[in-house]
């Protein structure tokens, strides 16, 4: 068997539809690594140990950014742009090929400029002439394989573009933090062939606004950010969730994670003191607490901290939160301590100060280049679907035989559908139907 056959085998493409979306699948059952936070792929490692070392292997942390997902989008691009040539080739002879004597049909006794002109003004138009004249009433139909199978071959190639070359980046930041173009990001992901996300300009983060709904749920997450050019005014943008922003070929996306940064100082018995900052995502409600695990390299131990929004419990958008920090040794407390700001208590062996609470969030930046591909592709495929189930060709032929024309029509889809049509037109041409 020919390479082109291969390609062309139902079999082949058959194959290569479900690689693709067995690796969709894949990617929706097995958490992403730029998506999922730590937490939760620790939490899916534990549940499906047996899988760890398969998951690894085959990269399935990051689908879409493996050599074997870009070979299979490389196959199915060869594949559906074989396919399609054949479709233009087809879509064109049917178009444009003459059409054959007719030996079996109807009689007709009228004029050929008649009979033009009563197929015209029934939307049949001429397009092959000679001894049989060949009529098309929406000849474009015959394209609509080609448009959809088009579309799938730009859909394809975009993807494949997209999976070469895009770069991701994820920062979690702190309100009047600057992110700079050199600064590692938190979670990267990058195409085969694509570098580091290098920022064109230094990103400050002004503000994290939370809104809320009547239950206290969050509502929207916005944050405010300036672009800092060098040696030009900064440029300020707010993004949220589901509305992102475009700079300088980077676009901007706010994240689902957000709440409050605890900046606790914790001071050993000999008297050295640090100050870190604990991120914990905004509870659900005035009830309930947000919670998150922090390790440390000068300590073994586990540091599991949640706080509530207001020590009260009366306020979504009170300044004045509490936190409790427990120590831990495996599953067994070593310490804990209740803080609201200002607050000190002790832990453990250390003494610990609630010196500040701020606004975090995570801020998602990414540069694509193919976006536009896929949207075209998709434009196409349902434009060639319409064209194909919309408006299906119906033919007319006509063959000179005295004293008159032997007419024949069909259509090219759904005959039951527009058999009516076919017998109207027939009865017309022999003078018994209505013009």
């Amino acid at each position: 068997m020919d390479i082109r056959r291969f390609f062309l085998s139902r079999t082949t493409v058959i194959t290569l539809i479900a690689l693709l979306l067995a690796a969709v699948v894949a990617a929706s059952l097995v958490p992403q690594a730029f998506l999922a936070t730590p937490d939760q792929m620790v939490a899916w490692h534990r549940a499906y140990p047996s899988l760890v070392t398969l998951a690894g292997a085959l990269g399935l942390h990051h689908v879409f950014t493996t050599p074997w997902f870009a070979g299979i989008l490389l196959l199915a691009l060869v594949s559906l742009t074989l396919s399609t040539a054949e479709q233009c080739r087809s879509a064109w002879r049917k178009t444009f090929a003459p059409a054959p004597a007719v030996e079996v049909g109807g009689m007709v006794q009228v004029g050929r400029e008649e009979l033009t002109a009563l197929l015209r003004r029934r939307g049949y138009l001429p397009l092959a002439s000679g001894e049989t004249l060949r009529f098309v009433k929406h000849p474009w139909g015959y394209w609509g394989n080609a448009f959809l199978h088009g579309g799938m071959v730009a859909v394809i190639a975009a993807s494949l573009l997209i999976a070469l070359t895009q770069q991701r980046g994820s920062h979690t930041m702190f309100e009047g933090e600057v992110f700079s173009p050199t600064d590692p990001w938190a979670v990267e992901e990058r195409g085969l062939l694509a570098g580091r996300l290098a920022l064109p300009e230094p990103v400050r983060l002004d503000r994290v606004r939370l809104t809320f709904r009547p239950n206290h749920k969050v509502r929207q997450i916005a944050s405010d950010l300036s672009f800092l050019p060098p040696g030009a005014p900064e440029h300020r943008a707010t993004v949220e969730v589901n509305a992102m922003v475009s700079r300088r070929g980077i676009v901007v996306y706010q994240s689902t994670d957000a709440g409050d940064a605890f900046s606790v100082e914790f001071a050993d018995p000999a008297g050295r003191s640090e100050i870190f900052r604990l991120p914990i995502n905004h509870p659900e409600s005035l009830e309930e607490a947000g919670y998150n695990d922090f390790r440390f390299p000068w300590s073994p131990l586990k540091l599991q901290a949640k706080y509530y929004v207001d020590a009260e419990r009366k306020r979504i958008d009170s300044d004045r939160p509490l936190l409790v920090l427990r120590m831990m040794d495996d599953e067994r407390e070593t310490g804990r301590v209740t803080l609201t700001p200002g607050g000190t208590g002790t832990l453990g062996e250390y003494r610990v100060r609630l010196a500040g609470v701020q606004r975090w969030t995570t801020i998602i930046f990414v540069k694509l280049t193919g976006m536009s591909g896929v949207f075209l592709g998709f434009f196409l495929i349902v434009l060639g679907a319409a064209l194909a189930f919309c408006t299906p060709p119906r033919e007319l032929a006509a063959t000179l035989a005295a004293p008159g024309w032997r007419v024949a029509w069909r259509t090219t889809r759904f005959g039951d559908f527009y058999r009516d049509e076919g017998e109207a037109l027939l009865q017309e041409l022999n003078g018994k139907g209505k013009p």
